[in-house]
């Protein structure tokens, strides 16, 4: 029979097992995650056009041809090209773009985007909240977290709005063209 001190050495055998147990389960699942995300985004490409024939009208695409790339709604396609109009100065442009030169043609995620856009907003607000409340050495301030939960919000919005006009998360891979960018 161990003594006392034997005992505590083996409990603190079984609690460091424990946390290196808890951590790995915890690393695994994260691993498993960012995996089955990844696996997700590893689409094939597709070259079929009848897809593309066969969108809604309406439909949020982006189209990237060799040296830009468009942001449209889907008005029709045909065997030539299609056709997409957008919105720019309060009137809505007709666009006309032949299947030839088209790169690939992505559904917009615009939710994925304003999430992701949220969420990077949030932490650039909370660490430059963070970090002006570190600095303040007011010893009458009771609370110096009122820059954090201040800013937070504020870059929550500003993130979302940014993830309106960019693409955070890409949408899915509609068609891919035989053009290959230089």
């Amino acid at each position: 029979m161990p003594g006392p001190w034997g005992k505590v050495i083996v409990s603190l055998i079984e609690g460091v097992a424990l946390i290196r147990t808890r951590m790995l389960n915890r690393g695994l699942c994260l691993t498993l995650l960012f995996a089955a995300a990844a696996a997700g985004l590893a689409q094939q490409p597709t070259k079929d056009w009848d897809s593309i024939e066969a969108l809604k009208p309406g439909t949020s695409i982006r189209i990237v041809l060799p040296k830009q790339k468009i942001l449209c709604a889907f008005d029709s396609a045909d065997d030539v090209g299609l056709i997409c109009h957008r919105r720019r100065a309060g009137a809505d442009r007709s666009i006309s773009l032949p299947r030839a030169g088209i790169q690939q043609i992505r559904d917009r995620n615009a939710t994925g985007s304003v999430i992701a856009g949220t969420l990077i907003g949030t932490g650039v607000g909370l660490g430059i909240g963070a970090i002006v409340d570190s600095t303040i050495k007011d010893p009458n301030t009771t609370n110096n977290a009122k820059f954090t939960r201040g800013l937070a919000p504020v870059g929550g919005l500003l993130g979302g709005l940014f993830g309106i006009a960019t693409e955070f998360v890409p949408g899915k891979l509609l068609y891919k063209g035989e053009i290959q960018q230089p």
